[in-house]
């Protein structure tokens, strides 16, 4: 028993040495083959740094408004008889809106004209009596006070006779108006008005709102108002569009800043001949300030972002160099680099997720940006 002891245990420490050894020879052989994997050289494509022009704008947000609002109301009391057209119907200008019960203002018409007829006879037997007065004056008949009265009757019931007749106007004029017309050529908005209602003077019962040319609404900063000259051209952009941009021409500056933020409203006419932008939708506005300015820029397939910081990769002597930059403007599908490059360099386009800081690269392209 004491002499097969010695020999079991210089089997297993021989055993625990064999595998001790295949482990450290493992271990080296995978470390060798991932340091020949870190220095084979990843294929990546490269542009280069170049300057492009830069448009010289000024960004603006703001909201588009019909080039004219009409408010429609009546301008007196009554009740709706007929209501003839619906929210978003173009209608041309002197188009009939909506009508009014006018059996009342007929009858006031009538009760006008009969006041007339009733004033001019009142003024005819005054006229006559006054003619009759004066003649009896001339043989010392009557007294001159008994003439003057009879003048001042004549007079009374002449002014009785034009305030009669500025009556039956108004009159006639609230039949005409009862039916209500559009101002404007435009398409309606914001109906409010229904059969049978009873509105008061001045209540607003819709909106023509003219829209072959709108105005795009904007506010401008003080710092910024010296570029927004009548006249300045821009365009206008808004979502429900994407892909399209629309010309305009700065129109109106409200020469007086808002008190609460200092701001100047400004209006950008634009035409809108197919009616595509709407009152109330939100526009973006980019003004021409001036003449492009060259700047640095990179594709942005070159950026990377990390905690809020900008880099991209410098191809330097077939290896990769992380860079610090900063950005400015986005131009298309490049992104202005403000501090970080110089022109010539080389950044790296691809497999950005694939490369780290001083790895080898097998660069294509070169081509500018």
């Amino acid at each position: 028993m004491f002499k097969k002891k010695p020999r079991t245990r210089t089997v297993m420490l021989t055993l625990i040495v064999a595998m001790l050894a295949s482990t450290a020879v493992w271990r080296i052989y995978n470390a060798q083959q991932q340091a020949s994997l870190s220095i084979r050289p990843m294929a990546v494509t490269i542009v280069a740094v170049r300057r492009i022009p830069k448009p010289n704008t000024l960004q603006l947000s703001g909201t588009v408004e019909g080039l004219t609002s009409a408010i429609i109301s009546s301008r007196f009391a009554g009740k709706i008889d007929r209501v003839l057209v619906e929210d978003g119907q173009a209608v041309p200008e002197g188009a009939a809106l909506l009508t009014l019960d006018t059996i009342e203002l007929a009858n006031a018409v009538r009760i006008a004209q009969n006041n007339v007829r009733q004033a001019e006879a009142n003024f005819n037997t005054a006229r006559a009596d006054y003619q009759r007065y004066d003649s009896l004056f001339a043989k010392n008949a009557v007294t001159k006070q008994q003439l003057e009265s009879a003048q001042a009757r004549m007079i009374t019931n002449r002014t009785e006779v034009d305030n009669a007749y500025a009556n039956l106007d108004n009159a006639q004029k609230q039949i005409t108006d009862g039916s209500i017309l559009s101002p404007v050529a435009g398409v309606v908005a914001n109906k409010a008005a229904t059969i049978g209602q009873v509105v008061s003077p001045g209540t607003a019962l819709m909106t023509v709102e003219q829209i072959d040319r709108v105005y795009v609404v904007v506010n401008v900063g003080q710092e910024d108002i010296a570029a927004a000259k009548p006249g300045a051209g821009a365009t206008v952009a808004v979502d429900a569009y994407p892909a399209r941009l629309f010309e305009g021409a700065v129109a109106v500056i409200n020469p007086v800043a808002g008190s609460e933020s200092r701001m100047f409203r400004v209006k950008i006419k634009v035409d809108n001949s197919g009616q595509l932008l709407k009152p109330g939708m939100f526009a973006r506005a980019t003004l021409a300030t001036g003449e492009p300015q060259a700047v640095l820029a990179v594709p942005r397939t070159a950026i990377m972002v990390q905690k809020g910081l900008h880099y991209v990769y410098v191809a330097v002597n077939g290896q990769a160099e992380k860079t610090l930059i900063t950005t400015g403007a986005l131009i298309g599908d490049l992104l202005e680099v403000k501090t970080g490059l110089k022109p010539g360099m080389s950044v790296v386009i691809d497999n950005l997720d694939k490369i780290k800081d001083g790895d080898a690269l097998l660069t294509e392209g070169g081509n500018n940006p």
